[in-house]
């Protein structure tokens, strides 16, 4: 669909209507129009969304104002491809205004007055936040328009939550995990701007029971640390004990600068433990046939082979490690290479020209890996925004792979910490740490094919038990 040519919105023949997808676009329709779909990641959240627009079109007149906001660039062009697909030839929205401001403005005029009935934008939430933007949005008439949020839990920012456009009539937020972490006001907000908060939801679960996502193997492998990381651990556990009564509630939500900074660097020093690559080596030297293997890392970084005055970063230690003592065909997928080499990159790996991929932060949102069979997620977040999207992008189904196989690796607290050492305040924060690590290890295992067989509260673990764990920090409970 041209800008200014009214062709009209179409769907392609192609497409498969899934049930699902049927039922989450008449909830929604029935909502007035308004409202947050929760489907897990790999299930078609943005297919949902442009059948729905595609109804909602109809529906008025064959006339639509489609505004599309996403947190990423290379987001911006996966939706660019799929609004396409449904003859729309929408303006993109951001890096410099000079390239989309005069054109967004004209669109707007043109539909306004009628002389377009259609009119598409993709923006990222950045742009979509900025006075430019909302200065040109604020000109819409905004009764015939549609307004759809990707990854909407980020839009419950303040930053951002206070540039939501009250002139758009249709609005639609899009996650897998909707709710924002520990953010009770922002999720208030958010959920109160879509009118009916979530109005469809379709679980990891049921994606998997149903056959659009694969079975998976869940495995956690207890790391210790070493002597050297126990003292360092030791000594930064206390240091955030003596500060914590700066904060009232979760040390992790912090604004106090002291407490943060101890808290980044402990979160550093588990996330690049020595004995993670160690481990990793181990578990993938076992593989017969490896392929399509996908590993997580930490941000931080660790002291070089060559030189013990040398650093770094974990993400480039670990595949150095897997290509030069395994002899894989490896790479690192990181922010530091740019969009045209990341998609080198994922069709080589998808190829199998490459064996691994070795991340950190970049594949956490919005990039498809469906290839994807076996993962080792080295660090993970506590955020459950982060580690139920890592496990939704690995499940996604892909030719000849009949299941996932994730391995996580969790840091084990030093064994000489326990209330007679560190005193009940002290002890007690560091439970509540440690407690997040292991739900989240309950939700990735309660779905997983090797439970219940392998019983949620004595999990088997390559070294040690879950369990053990548990007892030690009287969280038996989780």
């Amino acid at each position: 669909m041209s800008r200014n040519d009214p062709v009209g919105l179409s769907e392609p023949e192609w497409i498969e209507h899934r049930p699902y997808q049927e039922e989450a676009v008449q909830n929604w329709m029935k909502t007035g129009g308004r409202g947050i779909l929760k489907m897990a990641t790999g299930t078609g959240k943005t297919l949902t969304s442009l059948l729905a627009s595609r109804e909602l079109y109809e529906r008025q007149g064959e006339r639509l104002a489609l505004i599309v906001a996403a947190p990423y660039q290379h987001l911006v062009e996966q939706w660019k491809s799929a609004m396409t697909d449904f003859n729309m030839d929408p303006i993109l929205a951001y890096k410099s205004r000079s390239r989309w401001e005069d054109d967004f403005a004209r669109a707007v005029t043109d539909f306004n007055w009628g002389a377009n009935d259609h009119l598409s934008v993709i923006t990222t939430h950045k742009t979509f936040s900025s006075n430019h933007f909302q200065n040109v949005l604020s000109r819409l008439e905004g009764e015939e328009s549609l307004l759809i949020l990707d990854e909407v839990h980020h839009m419950g920012a303040s930053h951002y939550r206070e540039q939501l456009p009250s002139n758009i009539q249709n609005r639609m937020g899009l996650s897998a995990t909707p709710e924002r972490y520990y953010d009770d006001t922002g999720t208030e907000r958010l959920f109160n701007y879509f009118g009916n908060g979530v109005v469809f939801e379709y679980g990891i679960r049921k994606a998997i029971d149903n056959g659009f996502l694969c079975e998976y193997y869940y495995i956690p492998h207890i790391i210790e640390l070493t002597e050297d990381e126990e003292h360092r651990y030791f000594d930064l556990s206390q240091r955030i004990g003596k500060l914590s009564h700066v904060v009232d509630d979760d040390i992790e939500l912090t604004e106090d600068d002291r407490l943060k900074s101890l808290l980044i660097k402990r979160a550093r020093l588990i996330g690049t433990a020595e004995n993670k690559i160690k481990r990793l080596t181990e578990l993938v030297s076992e593989q017969e046939d490896i392929k399509h293997t996908l590993v997580y890392c930490g941000d931080g970084s660790v002291e070089s082979d060559e030189s013990h005055e040398e650093t770094q970063r974990h993400v480039d230690a670990t595949a150095q490690t897997l290509g030069r003592d395994l002899g894989l065909k490896v790479h690192p997928f990181t922010a530091q290479e740019t969009q045209s080499e990341q998609e080198r990159l994922l069709n080589k790996f998808e190829n199998r020209d490459l064996q691994a991929l070795v991340a950190i932060r970049c594949l956490d949102e919005g990039v498809d890996v469906p290839a994807t069979e076996t993962a080792y997620l080295l660090a993970s977040s506590t955020n459950p925004i982060q580690f139920v999207q890592r496990r939704g992008r690995i499940l996604r189904q892909y030719p000849d792979k009949e299941q996932a196989v994730i391995h996580d690796f969790i840091v084990s607290p030093p064994k000489s910490m326990n209330p007679n050492t560190m005193g009940k305040s002290q002890f007690s924060i560091e439970r509540k740490l440690i407690s997040k690590e292991l739900k989240r290890a309950s939700v990735f295992a309660e779905d997983a094919l090797n439970h219940p067989d392998a019983e949620l509260q004595r999990l088997p673990t390559s070294q040690g038990s879950i369990r053990k764990l548990k007892e030690d920090f009287n969280l038996l409970g989780i």
